[in-house]
Formats: structure tokens, sequence, C-alpha cells
């Protein structure tokens, strides 16, 4: 009789042999959703994020360097940047303690974002 949960035997059958070579498997250059979040400064914790949170930073992390830069001006504009005015500062100031980003550095996002 069939069992469902027997593993599969290298037999002569070529029915049960699994190809070593499929496509389906991960590039083994692809680095994986974490380590491209920890090569990132200044990003969240993965364990850390909500389902929707972790889908929309692997979409962020998939586009172009162009289409990127093309969104985060959409998302960053004076009313969301207003709206979230705490959060930001509260985050620049401590990528500045931590040593992620010089004074220089900043200063210089303040000043992008007029706040």
């Amino acid at each position: 009789m069939w069992n469902p949960f027997a593993k599969k035997s290298s037999s002569s059958n070529p029915k049960n042999e699994v190809k070593s070579g499929s496509s389906s498997g991960k590039k083994e250059t692809e680095k994986s959703f974490e380590e491209q979040l920890a090569s990132l400064p200044g990003a969240p914790d993965p364990k850390d994020m909500g389902m929707f949170q972790k889908f929309a930073m692997k979409q962020l992390l998939k586009m172009s360097p162009t289409e990127r830069e093309k969104v985060l001006k959409k998302a960053l504009t004076p009313k969301n940047i207003e709206k979230h005015k705490d959060e930001i500062l509260a985050q620049l100031e401590t990528a500045r303690k931590s040593g992620m980003m010089t004074d220089d550095q900043y200063r210089l996002a303040r000043r992008k974002m007029n706040i």
C-alpha cells in the first residue's frame, strides 16, 4: 500500500527522483531578506515588523534605485514630514548619538526635510 509519509528512496523509477538542477530554488548569490535589511543603515529588525511592513520592505528592496527614489520622494512630502516630525527627529537623534551619522549629515537631513 502507498504511504504518503514515506521518504522517497532513490530507486530506478524516474518519477520519484528529484532533479538537483531545478530552477525553482534560490540563487546562491542572492541575499536573504534579513541580510539585505542588515546591510542597510538604520533599518528596523525584521522580527519587530508586521506582515505588511515586511511585504513593503521586500518590495522596496526589489525596486531599481531610480524607482525607489521616486517612491520615497512621493512618501516624503511636506505634509507627511510634518505629520511624523517627532518620530523623524527621534530617529535622526538616535542615529547621530549611535555614530551612524555625523553631525554634518544630521544637519543636512534636517535641512532637506525643513525640520
